[in-house]
């Protein structure tokens, strides 16, 4: 078991950045475009909103739908909402309308807030957008007073693709949020430091890299872009001064492919949602050996993230590849055999959540909900945790290492295999760019062969038959993927991470 040390003090979300609005209300909380929002204008803002949501009907414990495009309003927006003791789900405008449909309906009759002409999507009250300056002035008028909320209470909502196609609900307490933020917490947040919001508004890194610098005092450029891409990296860096950023595995492979010197200037880089790739990470140690890079790894159901490794030039020698790290403050991991017994160190076992940033659950799914966040005998004590599905060993330091996912285990030819250790593999090969491993079935549902779908790095060649011999000399003979396809671009999902039942589907 890995319990963590220093832990930033407990804190309801918009109660840490009301505190800072009170102790530094000219400090600057927000970028967008030509806007620049200082602490005070942006609470003033939040609180004429939460009194416009609270006369709509909205009442504390109620979730509300958010289809509102990303921007400061969007921001003041939730914080009103969080004003008003109730919990925001942001769905993305963009989105298809039977997604949206299915996800309005797992709700009960909600206030749905969204620009005006979005009532097709289930929109019961519209908000213009206005300048939060202009909001901040009505609200001082006539200033709501923000509901008082409990650490356990509802702050959020983040929907995850579901195995039966409906979005899963995952409710996040404002516990979960403000564990890792704050004195004794995570690196480059708070006083003079500036993130770029790029993360999908629906996802919880969105979260991480918003009230990651709202709740300790920190400042956030909300930028238009899904993605960052690496001129629009170096031109924040240059023009608005960031110097804490999170980008998905994926993105950090191709900024350092494509323009390894954009990250200059910054101060703190988090990386993760997918495996590392060693090569790309030692590009970039080789060029940045001072610029702390820091491996994030969790899932949703653990809010934004659950451990941290600050990668380094050893790193390349780990036989699993890049470590998942130590739990970041306020999170708690053990590892559990098939039999429910903790697994020791050097012995694989399912990696276990838990402490403040385990969620409540999932939205009105009971059953799934005690499946997946069961209450655990830890050293006599009872706690509640969160079975991730995901795999790993402590080594003799405690350091976690990732060894994929227990529903990524497949069996072929009567022989189980991992397809995370052929991607593992692969992914040391110096041409390969980025992979990915899929099993592909028959009609009945039988694997009837492993896949790697891969991209090259620019300007090598490597055919099938020498990236099939490569494999076979770093895999078991039964492990090596019958398909090579190679792609000039994996297909990405909405967060960047790779769209793997895109993968398994694909038929060549």
């Amino acid at each position: 078991m890995n319990e963590p040390t220093n832990t930033p003090p407990p804190r309801t979300v918009h109660a840490a950045v009301m505190e800072h609005a009170a102790t530094a209300p000219r400090d600057l909380a927000l970028a967008h475009g030509d806007e620049r929002i200082d602490y005070r204008t942006l609470t003033d803002a939040a609180a004429a909103l939460a009194g416009q949501l609270t006369a709509w009907g909205v009442r504390p414990g109620d979730i509300v739908p958010l289809l509102v495009p990303r921007g400061a309003q969007l921001v003041a927006l939730q914080l009103g909402v969080l004003m008003s003791g109730a919990a925001y789900a942001t769905l993305d405008p963009r989105w298809p309308a039977p997604r949206i449909g299915s996800i309005l309906r797992q709700l009960d009759r909600p206030v749905v807030v969204g620009r005006p002409g979005g009532e097709p999507l289930g929109v019961t009250r519209a908000l213009d957008p206005v300048p939060l300056a202009a909001l901040a002035g009505s609200a001082r008028a006539d200033r709501f007073e923000p509901v008082h909320a409990a650490l356990d209470d509802p702050a959020m909502v983040f929907f995850t693709s579901g195995s039966t196609g409906v979005p899963k609900g995952v409710l996040i307490p404002h516990r979960a949020v403000t564990r890792m933020f704050g004195p004794g917490g995570l690196d480059g947040f708070g006083p003079g430091h500036l993130t770029p919001q790029v993360a999908p508004a629906a996802w919880d890194m969105y979260a991480f890299e918003l009230w990651g610098q709202l709740t300790t005092g920190g400042a956030v450029v909300v930028v238009d872009e899904n993605h960052l891409m690496p001129s629009r990296l170096r031109s924040l860096v240059t023009d608005e001064g960031i110097d804490t950023v999170w980008l998905t595995t994926s993105l950090f492979n191709l900024v350092v492919d494509e323009d390894l010197d954009a990250f200059e200037g910054l101060k703190t880089l988090y990386v993760g949602g997918e495996k590392q790739s060693p090569r790309h990470v030692e590009m970039f140690l080789r060029r940045f050996p001072g610029l702390p890079l820091w491996n994030g790894f969790g899932p949703a159901e653990n809010c934004m993230l659950t451990t941290v490794h600050r990668m380094g030039p050893d790193d390349r020698n780990a036989p699993a590849g890049i470590p998942a790290g130590v739990p970041v403050p306020g999170t708690t991991v053990i590892l559990l055999r098939e039999d429910g017994s903790p697994a020791p160190r050097g012995e694989r076992g399912e990696i276990v959540a838990l402490g403040p940033g385990v969620a409540l659950g999932y939205l009105n799914d009971d059953i799934l909900t005690r499946e997946k966040f069961p209450e655990l005998d830890v050293a006599g004590e009872p706690r509640r945790a969160y079975r991730t599905g995901d795999m790993g060993v402590f080594d003799d330091r405690g350091v976690l290492h990732f060894h994929g996912r227990r529903d990524r285990q497949i069996k072929l030819s009567g022989n189980r295999i991992e397809l995370g250790d052929i991607e593992a593999a692969a992914s040391t090969v110096p041409q390969i760019r980025t992979c990915a491993a899929v099993a592909r079935t028959d009609e009945g549902g039988t694997v009837a062969h492993i896949a790697l779908v891969y991209t090259l790095v620019e300007g090598v060649e490597l055919t099938p038959r020498e990236l099939r011999a490569a494999l076979g000399a770093l895999l078991p003979a039964y492990a090596v993927p019958g398909r090579f396809e190679q792609l000039d671009d994996l297909p990405r999902r909405e967060n960047g991470k790779v769209d793997l039942p895109a993968l398994e589907r694909r038929r060549v």
